[in-house]
């Protein structure tokens, strides 16, 4: 939009003096002229303007309505007021109910006014270029929520694609058993076939759904692996844990702690596992898992060739859950240290995930 203005003033001399003040100026810029207020309005709903000058006392509408039409349908456009006499009640209806950019009274030098219609040519292109930031980023926005309602639809959960990926996964299982070169025997082969089923299966159908709170990760362990009566001992601590979890993070964390165990009881069905959950900082935990079996029955149990495998790929699992790995391993106790990506909730989202659930 082109540099322009509305000169507004009941004196015809004075718009004349104002034109030819404003001749030969550096700026150029496009003036138009009203001796009214019925002129000016008939102008406004026409045209745009950038900076309207107007004076106070102007017959049919006075300055004061043509300021609060500006103000209300074009809050952009620069108001500039010009007029020979300055009322305390004018000042304040201006300064606290009217946006006014300048005030000026005759007499005055048309130098100053000059470069306040720069400044407010400069005001009104910074607005625009806002206005025009903030449409684009209201777009991107809109396009973005879009977007991300599409992914979510698309996420969605549908329980036969899942069995149908189980069933494709579990036949590629299938073709490796038979065709692919190994040092394990058939036999071997198929005890680690059906190993990785239980995993997969575990991973991509999670029956009754994963628990999503740390306290229900807890309750849900204590439910399946804690049983004294045959002393295998399961201690879960994650007291250091703020109450409010990414319940992605309890969801890793639950499949990690059930990959171990799960592991544990094909070895033996007597340990002792102490486990302990530790934030390292708000986005990140560190993980101890302590795992102690009757005298040399981790050992002798791993001189069976498709235990050492079954072990190795719970260890390589685990890696791929966890940004940092190292474990620590003897004849009758395991130790494995994790650190897994996580964060705290804020309250803002805990309260969401609460009211979507």
């Amino acid at each position: 939009m082109e540099n322009n203005l509305l000169f507004i003033n009941q004196n015809k001399d004075i718009i004349q003096e104002f034109l030819e003040a404003m001749e030969g100026r550096e700026g150029p810029m496009e003036i138009d002229t009203a001796d009214s207020g019925l002129e000016a309005a008939f102008l406004l709903k026409k045209k745009k303007y950038k900076v309207v000058i107007t004076g106070l006392d102007l017959p049919t509408y006075d300055g004061t309505k043509i300021i609060e039409y500006l103000n209300i349908n074009y809050p952009r456009t620069v108001c500039i007021v010009y007029t020979w006499r300055l009322e305390l009640a004018h000042v304040k209806l201006l300064v606290n109910e009217r946006k006014v950019f300048r005030i000026f009274q005759r007499p005055m030098s048309y130098f100053q006014m000059y470069g306040a219609i720069m400044d407010g040519f400069i005001k009104y292109d910074r607005k625009e270029a806002d206005a025009l930031e903030r449409r684009e980023l209201e777009q991107n926005l809109k396009k973005a929520s879009v977007k991300a309602a599409m992914l979510k639809r698309v996420a969605v959960e549908r329980s036969w694609e899942k069995k149908e990926l189980v069933k494709f996964l579990h036949a590629l299982l299938n073709v490796f058993v038979r065709d692919v070169e190994s040092e394990l025997s058939g036999q071997e082969k198929w005890k680690l076939i059906e190993y990785e089923r239980k995993v997969l299966f575990r991973l991509l159908e999670k029956e009754g759904g994963f628990p999503g709170k740390m306290e229900e990760v807890r309750r849900d362990i204590y439910k399946h692996f804690l049983h004294p009566e045959r002393d295998q001992q399961v201690v879960l601590d994650i007291d250091s844990c703020p109450q409010e979890m990414d319940p992605y993070f309890c969801i890793n964390l639950h499949f990690i702690i059930w990959l171990l165990l799960t592991r544990f009881e094909m070895v033996s069905w007597v340990f002792h596992v102490k486990m302990a959950v530790m934030p390292v900082n708000q986005e990140r935990f560190r993980v101890r898992v302590e795992a102690v079996f009757p005298e040399k029955v981790w050992g002798e149990a791993h001189e069976d060739r498709v235990a050492r495998v079954m072990t190795g790929v719970t260890q390589n699992i685990l890696e791929c859950f966890a940004d940092r790995f190292n474990q620590s391993i003897s004849d009758e106790k395991v130790v494995y240290y994790m650190e897994v990506a996580g964060r705290q909730m804020a309250q803002e989202d805990a309260a969401l995930l609460g009211s979507a659930v």
